[in-house]
């Protein structure tokens, strides 16, 4: 004799746990969590040829393509918040010349632009340009 009445009893003990285990899998992957995919988008994909130039993938209208680096818009315009804890701070300024730190800024370096941000409220004071 086998216990059949176990069965509806074992399915419902069951049904909690499979609620908080789902996962979402599209093209055969897991899918990210919103917050991953928030920070996938925010930077582009970018190669650099062996002549030097970098290009990255831009998608305008939902077609992506390839742009060169000096053609496109800094990531940051005057007054944005910048993110620094997220990018490195340029510490040899003879090697981009850039004028020396006089008052409470710090310059950083993002996809081959250079900003000039405050070090207190870390707002882009400047764009400085291309490096």
């Amino acid at each position: 004799m086998r216990p059949y009445f176990l069965i509806p009893l074992l399915s419902l003990l069951a049904l909690p746990a499979q609620a908080q285990d789902v996962q979402i899998m599209r093209g055969g992957k897991i899918a990210p969590e919103p917050s991953e995919a928030v920070a996938k988008t925010a930077a582009p994909e970018c190669k650099k040829l062996s002549t030097g130039d970098t290009f990255c993938k831009v998608a305008q209208n939902g077609v992506s393509r390839w742009v060169l680096q000096g053609r496109m818009r800094p990531g940051f315009q005057v007054g944005d918040e910048f993110p620094v804890y997220q990018h490195s701070m340029i510490i040899n300024l003879n090697r981009y010349d850039l004028p020396a730190v006089t008052g409470a800024w710090r310059y950083y370096a993002v996809q081959g632009v250079i900003y000039r941000v405050g070090a207190e409220d870390h707002k882009v004071l400047e764009v400085m340009g291309r490096h």
